[in-house]
């Protein structure tokens, strides 16, 4: 069974987060290039960063995962005010969490101060 990079990451922790996504969807992940991790300024920096790698045979299916999983990260990235008690909660909740009402499927985007 041929390997191929499916991603590089800068941390360990990066790449762990990702790989555990993987694995507990049933993916066969491998992790090549922790142990050079603590070895950061010794070495070239991009030496030290950790890479995944997955069957060949798995990677459209691993990047149809990673899609997924951007799109529930934008929903959660906007607020939706409930209709009831007019509390903002996260775009990927399906209850108010203050009342417990259903919430409206269109959220309003999250805005940020600028200075």
């Amino acid at each position: 069974m041929k390997r191929v990079r499916f991603s590089v990451h800068r941390t360990v922790g990066e790449a762990r987060l990702r790989e555990g996504l993987l694995s507990g969807s049933g993916f066969s992940v491998e992790v090549r290039g922790e142990a050079l991790s603590p070895l950061g300024g010794e070495i070239p920096n991009t030496e030290t960063w950790v890479e995944l790698w997955l069957p060949e045979e798995e990677v459209a299916r691993a990047r149809e995962l990673e899609a997924e999983v951007e799109e529930g990260k934008e929903k959660a990235e906007r607020i939706v005010d409930c209709p009831c008690c007019g509390e903002g909660s996260p775009g990927n909740f399906e209850l108010c969490w203050n009342c417990g009402e259903e919430l409206p499927a269109s959220p309003r985007p999250r805005l940020r101060a600028v200075s």
